[in-house]
């Protein structure tokens, strides 16, 4: 996303939270349920901070795939072993079951509901039979782009479908949700596991 070109500095600097509200622990549960060394996905890696060094730190294998340049950059810097791609979610750039799991924070509320049913069905086929999905995202059923918000002075539109919503996309694309929960931040979280 363009927009994450603009803020990747500040974000840099003021998202760094690494013990609440970042998704640290979330992202931990799930690499605590697959094997040590599995090839996990993240989308919308960012800088690699805090999500992916975590997960590195817990012995798995990491491919970052993000849209921004500048995010790219940093994530080169933070990470400088790590495989990362420039790409999108809703054409992941990887051979069908090559992933032990996959995670998206922060990612799929930027997307119109198109795009992220899209974005599911492009992470199903990368992912192998079995594997965890974790992703955040809002629990409003809203296309219309009027729900804005701004970070660092730059607008961002947020996207989302309502809690059955998200079951029925997953559900068609060879997911079953298995768990949501919010943070101490409100952030939401939704765990599919690929059935299918």
């Amino acid at each position: 996303m363009h927009e994450y070109d603009l803020i990747a500095d500040w974000y840099a600097s003021d998202r760094v939270d690494t013990t609440d509200g970042g998704g640290v622990p979330e992202v931990m549960a799930l690499a605590s349920s697959i094997h040590v060394g599995g090839r996990v996905l993240d989308i919308g890696c960012g800088n690699g901070v805090p999500l992916t060094k975590a997960l590195l730190a817990s012995g798995h294998r990491i491919v970052g795939l993000d849209s921004a340049s500048n995010m790219l950059r940093r994530f080169r810097a933070n990470c400088p072993h790590t495989p990362v791609v420039k790409g999108v979610v809703q054409a992941c750039p990887f051979a069908a079951d090559t992933f032990a799991a996959a995670i998206a924070w922060g990612v799929m509320f930027h997307l119109k509901q198109a795009e992220q049913v899209q974005a599911i069905a492009s992470v199903s086929r990368v992912l192998n039979t079995g594997a965890p999905f974790l992703f955040t995202a809002g629990d409003v059923d809203d296309d219309s782009g009027d729900h804005v918000g701004t970070m660092n002075g730059v607008e961002f539109h947020y996207y989302s479908f309502a809690m059955d919503g998200y079951r029925s996309v997953l559900g068609d694309h060879g997911f079953t949700l298995v768990a949501l929960h919010h943070d101490s931040s409100r952030n939401l979280y939704y765990v599919a596991r690929k059935t299918a």
